[in-house]
């Protein structure tokens, strides 16, 4: 991979977010009348989303950048064996929807997918009378679900879990259940941040919602009772973890400016903050009310950062900090480790080869960059991406700001974003 000398001057518009475009299409496959999502992402884990709820009995057209669903009132028409592949999120939003199927909905996925942690949310659905089983190891794929004519509801306590995934997966289906759902925090709840995010898709569609908040702004109880959801027509903002990618970008080459579109201030998915999160890099960020502008510094400084806010786009954080003038520390990161790949020990093992002196923790990594980061190496350095979209994005970045990186398996990125190659090689022209 060459390396790209800036300054870089661009403007790029993402593709629609993931984590949006996830929760609406549950929304919208579930909706009495129709669903119309606008500009949503189309990648792999959005798209064995759609094809899991065509298998189901929903009826999907895409129109271009346009998908309309005919919702089916608070269920599914059919069921029938779905794979998911590696899609975290849609596998486990699937796993409470698939309660609300009218025939039982065996829920498969890749052989990563099979290894991390589904458990929590099995037990979720099975507190709600939802009737689950697991056909090969418990608190793994795959497993059977038996709708018995749909999801009674009720009280959850929650504590820490391994995933927000879990609760936002029964937020999204609470609204169809015949009690509605009420979950209490008996802990400070895991990237709460991604709670907020699915308490907004809600709203968005006109779902009625009762939020109890602590006095500082944290969840502390989530009510919603069961209703009809309308017909709704919605825009997708941009992606806020495939922006982060650019703004690397952008970041690393001094001098440079990239404006990118279709995302604000006001946005809700929490990669915004990781934007945000450049400044303290040295980086200037300026969030307008349609766009993120960010400007590449004279150098890079270390950095001492709580991620637990974004954790996903801290692995692109992470790699940044191998063209830092000093060591930097990220922490709050214990959902990496059952991500797509573990990513804080993925990320040792690729910065320790292009020279960088890494120390891992549970939930925590720090990076001491080479004493040259601008040197490319003698020969190519191959990076292994472990099968995982960021871990092969994150490493595209910093081998365009040093030169001589491999990067294996890239068709990998296609997960999340199947244009990045494109969006990179328009900047390198």
């Amino acid at each position: 991979m060459p390396r790209l000398d800036g300054p870089l001057i661009a403007s790029v518009r993402p593709p629609g977010s993931k984590s949006l475009t996830n929760r609406l299409l549950i929304l919208a496959a579930l909706c009495r009348g129709e669903g119309v999502l606008r500009h949503p992402l189309r990648a792999d884990d959005t798209d064995r989303l759609l094809a899991a709820i065509e298998t189901l009995g929903g009826i999907v057209r895409p129109e271009g950048e346009v998908v309309r669903l005919d919702g089916g009132d608070g269920r599914f028409p059919g069921g029938g064996l779905i794979d998911l592949g590696a899609g975290g999120t849609p596998t486990r939003f699937m796993i409470a929807a698939a309660t609300l199927a009218r025939l039982p909905v065996t829920i498969d996925g890749a052989p990563r997918m099979r290894e991390r942690p589904i458990g929590e949310g099995v037990e979720f659905v099975r507190r709600l009378g939802g009737r689950v089983e697991h056909l090969a190891a418990d608190g793994r794929l795959p497993v059977r679900v038996d709708p018995q004519g749909g999801l009674e509801g009720g009280e959850l306590l929650v504590g820490r879990t391994a995933s927000s995934q879990f609760v936002s997966a029964v937020m999204l289906v609470a609204p169809f259940t015949r009690e509605g759902v009420v979950i209490r925090f008996s802990d400070p709840p895991t990237s709460a941040t991604y709670l907020e995010l699915t308490l907004s898709a809600l709203e968005q569609v006109g779902v009625r919602v009762v939020v109890d908040r602590s006095g500082d702004g944290g969840l502390r109880g989530i009510e919603i009772p069961a209703q009809v959801v309308g017909s709704f027509d919605v825009e997708i903002e941009a992606d806020a973890s495939s922006a982060v990618y650019p703004a690397m970008l952008a970041a690393g080459l001094p001098g440079s400016k990239i404006e990118i579109m279709g995302i604000g201030g006001g946005s809700r998915q929490p990669d915004l903050q990781a934007l945000l999160a450049l400044q303290e890099f040295g980086v200037e960020v300026d969030a307008a009310e349609d766009r993120v502008i960010v400007r590449g510094p004279s150098r890079l400084r270390g950095v001492e950062l709580d991620c637990s806010a974004f954790p996903d786009a801290a692995v692109g954080l992470t790699a940044l900090a191998a063209v830092a003038d000093s060591a930097s520390r990220f922490t709050g990161l214990e959902t990496l480790r059952v991500k797509e790949s573990d990513r804080i020990s993925a990320l040792a093992i690729e910065l320790r080869k292009i020279g960088c002196e890494v120390s891992e923790e549970p939930d925590a990594i720090s990076v001491l960059p080479p004493a040259d980061d601008r040197r490319a190496p003698d020969s190519p350095i191959r990076i292994g991406t472990w099968d995982d979209h960021r871990m092969a994005m994150s490493f595209a970045v910093i081998g365009s700001l040093l030169g001589g990186l491999e990067i294996e398996d890239p068709d990998c990125v296609a997960k999340s974003h199947p244009g990045f190659w494109a969006e990179l090689e328009r900047f390198k022209g």
